[in-house]
């Protein structure tokens, strides 16, 4: 067991607790109210032993704004929606209180994703249900949270006889798992449903549910394939405004499983039949840029949005589809090379490889967060490095390597009115911190989470010798588990740091607050406006107010401006050749 010690005041006082990565979390993969079984779906209700009041969220999805950066970053697309898929959110994800450790799965590029799969699921528990901190926390940051129906591989425990009983109407021709899927979402307060449907519906199994070899039944798989289409359309109907459903590119009419790779012909009507079918196809992984296009025309054909289309992007290293930071062609292919514009949606499948992934001969192992708690700094930083490149820098793009979804898309942002308020808590930490304070061990809860930047990071150095590198630290905080450090080498010109797109007006702002430990000498506050203009506030120019822990407040009271929107804040370091900078900031406010 190792001890984790916080200097307090910068003096000899340490205050010691144990972090042990044996820590027991109480994590419920597999038992309701987050994964239940068909006969336990049909028995739902709000009343019954297998729903929970505690996993409802009532917050509200946020609306977002495009957030574009500046220069080369400045046009990108904005239409294309991304889908965030965790290989096994049950495992990682399913608790409603605050968790006795820190080094549990973790999230916070919400600005970059617009829908977040709950993709779970056993042969024994095809209902999966997302648990609430994550649904409030996603709401928060105006991403959609959709849950899961699985029905399993034949060899891997899937049967036909679950399908149709899955498929099972009532005397007037319902779809009674339908119903109960939208009741379980209104309840909950979630926004749908993803449809992975794996089960080849011709195979034939014996009484211990194995597959009896070289026998099939082509007839029955038809009519429940037919069946599974009909559902689809039932449940796309039925779905109030606003909740989702989504089709994963697996099943055909035939109730063979065929994954396509593209929409063609044989998957088109699980998007859009007569009627539609789905309000989204997750498109699985074995595709080419020729299979993207002829994708994107047929779709539009078909009267229908390319953006309704998510190509799939196995990321997972052990697999050889979208390899992460290995295979980067297949995120061109999915863009017009001259006007840059999306030609579809995309879905990101396993990038939890920053958690669990043990590392193969091919690919070394990207953290050991897992077993590690001190290892937070490369968990974190393979998570960025998916959306701001190999360079850790989303203000541009790598020349070679993996150039990351921020090259390709915009980010999105929830900053329309005021205050805006940050700790740069990220949901965890070594400590619960209060007022610089800490007050209590390890802890994960998602929806302690503060509204984080919508850049993550972007750095933009006037001098190519400046080193400036921000990240989430978590051996000391003002409020919460982390801060937001920044630590490198100063150049001769100054270093901007982009944090939060905003749509708010200078008039809203009266007062700027910011909390820093460390050396602020050449650190600011900046706003910029829709014209261009950046209005500095330099920390060096104001008198703090110590704070406990070494802690620094700054206050800032905003003359009156004439009206205009304020597009950016973010913090600026003034130039000064050569000095080493070490800063860490605790809370930002403007209101």
């Amino acid at each position: 067991m190792r001890k984790s010690c916080v200097t307090i005041f910068g003096l000899l006082t340490l205050l010691c607790q144990p972090i042990s990565a044996e820590t027991t979390a109480e994590i419920t993969a597999n038992a309701a109210p987050f994964a239940l079984s068909l006969e336990q779906a049909r028995n739902w209700t709000p009343e019954s032993q297998f729903a929970s009041a505690e996993n409802v969220s009532s917050i509200a999805l946020a609306r977002r704004i495009d957030a574009q950066l500046h220069g080369g970053m400045s046009n990108l697309d904005t239409r294309a929606k991304v889908l965030y898929a965790p290989d096994g959110m049950n495992n990682f994800g399913n608790y409603l209180q605050t968790q006795p450790k820190f080094n549990l799965y973790n999230f916070t590029h919400w600005a970059q994703i617009d829908v977040l799969n709950w993709f779970a699921g056993t042969a024994d528990h095809t209902v999966q249900i997302p648990a609430k901190p994550w649904v409030d926390t996603a709401h928060k940051n105006g991403v959609k949270v959709i849950g899961s129906i699985f029905l399993a591989v034949a060899q891997w425990g899937g049967n036909p006889d679950t399908a149709e009983t899955f498929l099972e109407q009532d005397p007037q021709g319902r779809f009674v798992f339908a119903h109960r899927l939208v009741e379980i979402a209104n309840y909950y307060g979630f926004d749908g449903w993803l449809m992975n449907q794996e089960t080849n519906l011709t195979a034939v199994k014996d009484e211990n549910n194995q597959l009896i070899k070289g026998q099939s039944n082509p007839k029955r798989g038809a009519e429940l394939g037919e069946k599974m289409l009909q559902f689809m359309q039932y449940l796309t109907a039925i779905a109030p405004q606003g909740m989702e459903i989504h089709w994963y590119d697996a099943m055909l009419r035939n109730g063979q499983v065929k994954w396509q790779n593209e929409i063609n012909a044989n998957n088109q009507d699980f998007l859009q039949a007569a009627v539609p079918s789905a309000d989204a196809i997750f498109v699985n992984y074995w595709w080419n840029k020729e299979m993207v296009l002829n994708s994107h025309k047929r779709v539009k054909a078909l009267k229908r949005s390319p953006f309704d289309v998510y190509f799939g992007a196995d990321l997972w290293p052990s697999r050889n589809a979208q390899r992460s930071f290995s295979r980067s062609q297949w995120l061109d292919w999915l863009f017009d090379p001259e006007t840059g514009e999306a030609l579809s949606s995309i879905a990101l499948f396993a990038p939890n490889l920053n958690f669990n992934f043990d590392g193969e001969s091919h690919t070394p192992a990207f953290s050991q967060f897992k077993t590690n708690p001190d290892d937070y700094r490369s968990f974190y930083a393979t998570e960025q490095r998916l959306f701001s490149g190999d360079d850790l820098n989303s203000a541009r793009k790598d020349k070679q390597g993996w150039s990351g979804m921020d090259s390709y898309l915009a980010a999105k942002s929830v900053i329309t009115s005021l205050p805006l308020v940050t700790h740069f808590n990220t949901g965890q930490g070594k400590f619960w911190f209060e007022q610089g304070q800490a007050k209590s061990g390890p802890w994960t809860n998602i929806n302690k989470q503060s509204l984080l930047p919508t850049w993550q990071f972007a750095v933009i150095d006037e001098d190519t010798n400046s080193s400036m590198q921000p990240y989430y630290s978590f051996e000391q905080a003002y409020q919460g588990g982390s801060a937001l450090s920044i630590e490198g080498q100063s150049g001769s010109g100054k270093t901007i740091i982009p944090l939060f797109s905003t749509n708010v007006l200078t008039q809203d702002i009266k007062n700027i607050e910011i909390v820093a430990q460390g050396d602020t000498a050449d650190l600011s506050v900046y706003t910029t406006t829709d014209k261009g203009e950046m209005l500095v506030y330099r920390l060096k120019n104001k008198q703090a107010k110590s704070n406990q822990g070494g802690w620094q407040s700054y206050h800032f009271v905003v003359p009156n401006k004439k009206p205009e929107k304020i597009t950016q804040v973010g913090l600026l370091l003034t130039p000064n050749a050569g000095r080493a900078v070490s800063v860490k900031i605790g809370k930002l406010a403007v209101y």
